[in-house]
């Protein structure tokens, strides 16, 4: 029994003065630092043909490069295998929420710290250590600077639904509107729309009782508008006949053919005043065929004149005046239009 532990501690004693000193024999591997992985591996694994140990292993996406290599193994003096520790590329986390940086760095192979605890995973990469571009190494944290700050939004006008979805991307709550319904209206918010909020806070809202589904509440009738008091519509006002004898035919009323009414006073019967009438028309007919000059009249100024206005009834109406002259006279002016005539007074 003796024996067999001294010879199990001999054996013990030997590897261990042995292992040293091999390890210490052991070159060390080409320079490959700062090489892209595909470079190394050419380097030592293609033109060498040592055997390379990543770490990380497997190696991760994207361009990596090697930090620092080592001898793994040899064989009398010769290596056999390379332990190369691998480093990459930091992309570009700013203006990220803190989750997607997260993700982001992760499907890269590093970390993430911050020293803000009260950060949510809303708020945002302000800064980056080291700076996007760099180089780290896999396994490593990023550290991140966040910005919580956020802007209001303008909720005034807006229904509650609304309004908690605008408030919900930008990250804030509404305070107030717990128990409200969907439909009601913001009256007013507090703090107002375009101040600056951390994420995670909450808006204060003042809601309307009135609901977009509320039947519209009608104004207050004036008393002016009130179908009592006010006026009933008058009825349209019939255009007037105008008063001038010499425009408006209607104006003149239609004359019996008695003397008294026409202000004669010789008293002519009806029919001779149409007997009179009906030889002036045809003397005028003949004059007009003549050429319808006259001779000038020394007493036209002075005297008045009776006109005949064509319409549309072919029975005669004779107004007869007596003339200031020292004997009757009876001037009449035909017009050529067929139908009723109607004799009108008026100074020539």
């Amino acid at each position: 029994m003796p024996v067999r532990l001294i010879a199990a501690l001999a054996m013990a004693a030997a590897a261990f003065w042995a292992t040293p000193a091999q390890a210490a024999k052991c070159p060390p591997p080409p320079n490959v630092t700062g090489q892209t992985y595909e470079q190394a591996y050419e380097t030592l694994h293609n033109h060498f043909g040592y055997g390379v140990v990543t770490v990380p292993d497997p190696v991760p996406p994207g361009t990596s490069f090697v930090s620092s290599a080592e001898t793994l193994s040899c064989i009398e003096f010769k290596i056999t295998g390379v332990r190369v520790y691998l480093e990459g590329q930091v992309p570009d986390l700013t203006g990220m929420t803190l989750t997607a940086a997260t993700a982001e760095a992760e499907k890269a192979g590093f970390g993430v710290t911050t020293g803000q605890p009260e950060a949510t995973g809303e708020w945002k990469v302000s800064e980056q250590t080291p700076a996007p571009g760099g180089r780290l190494a896999y396994g490593q944290a990023v550290s991140l600077l966040l910005d919580g700050s956020t802007e209001v939004p303008y909720l005034i006008g807006r229904t509650v639904e609304e309004a908690r979805q605008t408030a919900a991307d930008r990250g804030l709550t509404l305070r107030g509107a717990d128990d409200a319904r969907d439909d009601q209206i913001v009256e007013d918010q507090s703090p107002p729309g375009g101040g600056e909020l951390t994420i995670g806070d909450a808006i204060d809202v003042v809601l309307s009782d009135v609901s977009l589904v509320s039947p519209p509440v009608s104004p207050p009738v004036s008393p002016s508008a009130s179908p009592d008091d006010s006026p009933s519509p008058s009825p349209p006002e019939s255009p007037q006949p105008e008063e001038s004898p010499e425009e408006s035919p209607e104006a003149a009323p239609t004359a019996a053919l008695s003397g008294e009414e026409t202000g004669s006073d010789f008293g002519v019967p009806p029919g001779l005043a149409l007997v009179v009438v009906a030889a002036a028309l045809l003397g005028l007919a003949g004059w007009k065929a003549r050429g319808g000059r006259r001779a000038p009249d020394r007493d036209h100024d002075r005297r008045r004149e009776v006109r005949l206005v064509s319409r549309a009834d072919p029975s005669p109406n004779v107004r007869i005046h007596e003339s200031r002259g020292p004997r009757p006279a009876v001037r009449l002016h035909v017009v050529p239009d067929p139908g009723r005539q109607e004799i009108r007074e008026g100074l020539s």
